[in-house]
């Protein structure tokens, strides 16, 4: 349950077309990047992470022209917060379920570069898929590399630098800290007020998104989070207090909408017009009418 907290909260991070774009100046090589039409970036809506790959991987994946030559891009979130075993081969599977659809579809192979999302606390090293091939035999082995991002050898301060959006900077830093957020927030409160700060930059929609994160990963009751941000970040303080009181306007309309609408529906069933309900419920014409038309289906 925990991991489809946090890739959820990735994709949707990411879902961002300038976000990502962030991403992949802050990690492929200039070479690779110098080549990259990223104008031309465009979301592969399929899943390639199949049921094999699913404990180790979440992925979002987008189609890029390469001087004129069309590649794929897929970014990997490395779900497991520990060094993966052979990921070569992981990555391998990966990039064949891509060309086999692609292949199923009639379409041309293209190049995939792999980005590995990870943010565990073990060094990650990387190491050979074969080691100590013979040169003779190189040939005869798949040679590939992946790009990588690892959240655990970035500073905090590296990652507001190397992200221009402020909801790409406070994502991947609640991310790179999210085994103890809240403890690091409050232990280290300067560096975290510097961070915060940045919500203020934010729309409201990704506030949301940030806000509901932090609910669910840290396990403690929103009021008690709210107090926290409320000593380090005047900033989040503000923004959260407007968000919470805006929610509650709107559950209380909800509520009302939903009392109104069983109220008209009794009406209907005791014959009253159109016009009554309307004046007693102050629901419009066209609803109430939508209501006894779904009625009587």
């Amino acid at each position: 349950m925990l991991n489809n907290i946090h890739d959820s909260f990735f994709k949707r991070t990411f879902s961002v077309t300038e976000n990502l774009q962030d991403l992949l100046l802050s990690t492929l090589p200039g070479e690779i990047i110098s080549g990259i039409h990223t104008d031309t970036l465009e979301y592969d809506q399929t899943e390639y992470v199949d049921k094999e790959l699913a404990p180790y991987f979440a992925d979002i994946a987008c189609n890029v022209l390469y001087g004129d030559k069309p590649i794929k891009i897929s970014l990997l979130f490395e779900h497991k917060s520990s060094l993966t075993k052979n990921i070569h081969l992981q990555l391998l599977r990966y990039m064949l379920n891509v060309w086999e659809r692609q292949n199923s579809n009639n379409e041309e192979l293209t190049p995939v570069i792999a980005i590995v999302f990870y943010h565990g606390k073990p060094k990650w090293n990387r190491t050979e898929m074969v080691k100590s091939v013979p040169e003779e035999l190189r040939r005869f082995v798949p040679l590939f590399d992946y790009a990588l991002f690892d959240t655990k050898q970035i500073e905090d301060l590296t990652i507001m630098q190397l992200f221009n959006r402020p909801d790409a900077k406070i994502g991947v830093w609640f991310l790179k800290r999210r085994e103890n957020l809240i403890s690091f927030i409050q232990d280290n409160p300067l560096l975290a007020r510097d961070i915060l700060r940045e919500i203020r930059n934010i729309e409201k929609t990704d506030i949301q998104r940030i806000r509901l994160y932090l609910y669910n990963v840290s396990g403690m009751a929103p009021d008690k989070i709210d107090q926290i941000m409320k000593t380090v970040s005047p900033e989040s303080k503000d923004i959260f207090e407007e968000l919470r009181m805006k929610e509650i306007q709107e559950g209380i309309q909800k509520g009302i909408e939903k009392t109104n609408m069983k109220n008209a529906l009794n009406m209907i069933e005791k014959g009253y017009s159109d016009e009554q309900i309307a004046e007693i419920t102050n629901l419009s014409i066209k609803r109430i009418q939508a209501l006894r038309k779904e009625r009587s289906v």
